[in-house]
């Protein structure tokens, strides 16, 4: 470009220009953001820049960071704007060693660990046993006989009999875990299916807990609940393809939700099949995996 001799003139077409050219680059519209949160207190985990008032995202990728006055710009018709009024926002957590598949699996079972005796378990498989098809087993987790309130009578060492576990599950195997890992407690449904009788003989490093007549309390220990793993293993096998991928695709979303509810974003799974790894693929195409997965293959 050709100035005017005068130099006077000369710097005020000058910065003319430069202001314009400002001007129009201020005026250049931002794409909007999917996602903004304004008037909070976020940690960004960068050490330039520590803390900031507000953020906008697009997809999965942070694309501006700064003062609520700054990002409100991102802002667009189908933006969620979500205002945090001062309270604080941290990056995701990372869940570093952990079985994705068997948390969701553990939050389709009934949960044990708060049940505060006897009765109220009973209670909840009653429940469950109205629900279940004739023949579906009905798993839970988590009980331990030295947390509860009051101990059952009869009971054999704190551990109660099966009959009022059998007589509201009379066509539904029972198989609820110890929380120590170490044993399971089943009803007389499951027994008959797994071949457990008076008859059988303890195994190896295993125990059928029974009554002064020795018949089976329902209580096995360690490599005595192999035979009831065992029923229990061919049961999920003996389902439809369709009626598996229903189970998994619930499995992998209700871990999702846990692992979100608790400020988890992604997760290191150690230990899972080629075939569980093919549907999180496809339900990430589909977009209905809402966390981070890294995996490890068994």
């Amino acid at each position: 470009m050709n100035f005017p001799s005068n130099p006077v003139l000369a710097v005020f077409l000058s910065r003319i220009i430069a202001l314009s050219l400002f001007t129009f680059a201020c005026e250049q519209p931002v794409e909007p953001a999917e996602l903004v949160l304004l008037n909070g207190k976020i940690l960004t985990v960068d050490e330039h820049k520590p803390e900031a008032e507000a953020l906008a995202t697009r997809g999965d990728i942070i694309v501006a960071i700064g003062s609520s006055s700054e990002i409100r710009q991102y802002v667009g018709k189908e933006t969620e704007v979500i205002d945090l009024e001062k309270h604080l926002a941290i990056p995701g957590f990372i869940e570093g060693h952990g079985h994705y598949y068997s948390l969701g699996a553990s939050l389709m079972e009934l949960e044990l660990r708060y049940t505060r005796n006897w009765t109220e378990i009973v209670k909840l498989v009653a429940q469950a046993a109205r629900e279940a098809r004739p023949g579906e087993w009905i798993v839970g987790r988590g009980w331990h006989q030295d947390k509860w309130d009051r101990t059952p009578e009869p009971n054999i060492e704190g551990l109660p009999f099966h009959h009022e576990l059998s007589v509201v599950s009379p066509k539904n195997p029972v198989f609820l875990s110890h929380t120590s890992g170490h044993g399971v407690f089943v009803n007389s449904a499951a027994m008959e299916v797994a071949g457990i009788t008076s008859r059988n003989v303890d195994p190896p490093g295993g125990e059928i807990v029974r009554d002064d007549n020795g018949d089976a309390l329902g209580m096995l220990r360690e490599s005595a609940a192999q035979p009831a793993r065992d029923a229990l293993a061919r049961y999920k096998a003996e389902r439809s393809e369709d009626e598996i991928e229903i189970d998994m695709r619930r499995q992998v979303q209700m871990a999702a939700q846990n692992a979100l509810e608790n400020g988890v974003t992604s997760f290191h799974d150690m230990g899972s099949t080629w075939e569980e790894l093919d549907l999180l693929k496809v339900m990430a195409e589909e977009g209905n995996l809402p966390i981070r997965l890294y995996m490890a293959i068994q």
